[in-house]
């Protein structure tokens, strides 16, 4: 279920987010950007990654925590209680949303880096790490296909 948010336009706010969970159109005439957001996935994103010792109630306290929302506002949205979050709460929800998104991508790209390494050094010896790197960055990028490079 998507809601919609109409929020200023901020700096920080404006990044597109990917895998087809949040439609961002800006309109810089208005100042202002509409979201259709999934917010329970937003919450997902934020309190990532869900741990063997993890309960539900940790998982959504981990997101609350990190979007700086208390553990009711997170609980809301996560099981879609409210339909109109509060401006405050909808903005520190999607920037946790998109600096976890950017910490994934950054990771990838340090796992991709790294298993480059490898290759270079020795790609026979160190096959299952690279292999290993490779598949832990596709899965932080959400894609099983490789990155295209150069295109």
């Amino acid at each position: 279920m998507a809601l919609s948010v109409l929020c200023k336009c901020v700096a920080s706010h404006v990044e597109t987010m990917t895998a087809g969970r949040f439609a961002v159109t800006d309109c810089s005439d208005e100042k202002r950007m509409t979201q259709a957001v999934d917010w329970k996935r937003a919450i997902e994103i934020i309190a990532a990654p869900y741990g063997a010792g993890d309960t539900r109630e940790s998982y959504i306290a981990r997101a609350a925590r990190r979007a700086g929302i208390t553990y009711r506002q997170a609980r809301s949205l996560f099981y879609r209680e409210t339909t109109d979050p509060k401006y405050s709460v909808a903005c520190k929800v999607q920037s946790a949303a998109a600096k976890a998104r950017q910490e994934a991508i950054d990771l990838a790209s340090r796992f991709e880096e790294i298993s480059e390494a490898l290759r270079a050094t020795d790609q026979d010896f160190y096959s299952p790490q690279i292999v290993e790197l490779v598949g832990a960055a596709r899965a932080l990028r959400g894609t099983n296909r490789p990155r295209n490079r150069g295109s």
